[in-house]
């Protein structure tokens, strides 16, 4: 891949951003596309929030340096290494050898050793629920190979195939359907696909989605981590643009599909269930059970405070916190002049509507951006999480508004008022 690939017509690099991994509700790439093939500058350009990393892969394909956050361990798996530059030979002959050494290995385990190297009881529990005891084996085998690998990127890589045998919606090396939308349900009594069997053409899978294929390819190196978008760890004013989409309220639980695979990387139960609680959108209360005054009038412009439940009321506080700390550090990383676009959908608490982008608007005015152009965008049927309100008083133009999500697009100024 050339490094000039920003030269190349938008059409063909729509058709380039391939996912390399099932990922529910994923950004569209034509958003980020649309903001980044007009300069010809090379700009740093941040995702916060980047789940599979659509925005930092199609940033990059125009040659700008691209940073990375987020709270979900696969989410920075499958982003680093789909951002990142792949040798497609040694990587294949890497997955063959670890194939082949697992296959050997998998001989010598017994049932009782066949489980992610040194887990928990409630992490073994959990596998035996979701896996039966021959793609436990095989899955065990190939984990310990994975892990022994030296080269960090070929074994980031490694592990994505892995996961993706396991990330499915009907098909896969568990025994649950569902898994890449996130509601994982058990139905089969043995999984359906052999993980021995469905490595390799997962393998596949992953090296042609990638789009930097040379390696090196002279492009800026992605630089993707774990982190909070609540308090990230850049300087201020040293970013050119943001491109992101916070989680909506009543969130997807990107964590109740991906621990499937996250165990067999060395995550326990019990630490992923810390993450999930603490994410934005969790469907929890704030510890203090504080509203102040300024939470309380954005959420009175979200929707109609009197017919929320208690805890609802208290959900939403938390969730206004959240946000309001995440517009804020985008706001001070951004440099001024910098740009800064929110995807965000509009949600539903039990019949009631709560407008999202109300919020995301009045907190990023509260952090002095601008808003300089709201759009709505219909959100294609395969790219929903869940169908709208379906009941006879959620009405017309309430389903018709949760088919939608909104792209704001703020300026920070190059000088603040006084």
């Amino acid at each position: 891949m050339s490094s000039n690939i920003s030269d190349a017509p938008k059409s063909l690099m729509l058709e380039a951003v391939n996912t390399i991994h099932p990922f529910p509700a994923r950004m569209a790439p034509s958003i980020v596309l649309g903001r980044v093939h007009t300069t010809t500058s090379p700009l740093t350009i941040l995702d916060p929030m980047c789940g599979s990393g659509t925005s930092l892969v199609a940033s990059r394909m125009h040659g700008h340096q691209v940073i990375g956050v987020d709270t979900d361990p696969l989410a920075v798996l499958i982003s680093t290494v789909w951002a990142n530059d792949i040798d497609q030979t040694a990587a294949f002959q890497k997955a063959s050898a670890v194939l082949h050494r697992s296959q050997i290995l998998a001989r010598k385990l017994d049932r009782e050793e066949a489980y992610p190297h040194r887990c928990d009881a409630e992490t073994r529990s959990f596998v035996e629920y979701w896996f039966d005891a021959d793609s436990r084996k095989q899955l065990a085998a190939l984990s310990t190979s994975i892990s022994r690998v030296r080269d960090d990127h070929i074994r980031r890589f490694l592990w994505c195939a892995f996961s993706r045998m396991i990330i499915t919606k009907k098909v896969g090396v568990s025994l649950a359907m569902d898994v890449s939308h996130s509601r994982p349900h058990r139905v089969y009594d043995q999984s359906p696909e052999r993980p021995f069997a469905k490595f390799l053409p997962c393998v596949v899978t992953v090296l042609k989605a990638i789009p930097f294929i040379y390696c090196p390819s002279g492009l800026p190196a992605p630089q993707i981590s774990l982190g909070d978008a609540r308090e990230l760890h850049l300087r201020s004013g040293s970013i050119d643009m943001v491109v992101t989409s916070p989680p909506y309220l009543n969130a997807i639980d990107y964590l109740r599909g991906h621990k499937l695979s996250l165990v067999w990387m060395g995550h326990e139960i019990s630490n992923l269930r810390k993450i999930r609680s603490a994410n934005i959108g969790a469907e929890s209360a704030p510890d203090d059970r504080q509203s102040p005054a300024h939470i309380d009038l954005v959420l009175a412009n979200m929707t109609k405070k009197e017919e929320l439940r208690s805890r609802d009321y208290w959900m939403l506080v938390r969730y206004i916190s959240d946000l309001e700390c995440t517009v804020n550090e985008i706001a001070r990383v951004l440099k001024p002049g910098g740009l800064a676009t929110i995807v965000i959908g509009d949600s539903c608490i039990h019949g009631t509507f709560v407008r999202n982008s109300e919020a995301a608007s009045e907190l990023a005015s509260r952090a002095k951006l601008k808003l300089i152009e709201s759009k709505r965008r219909a959100i294609p049927a395969n790219r929903r999480y869940l169908p709208p309100p379906t009941s006879k008083g959620a009405g017309d133009a309430l389903r018709a508004r949760m088919r939608e999500e909104v792209v704001l697009t703020f300026r920070k100024p190059r000088k603040l008022a006084n």
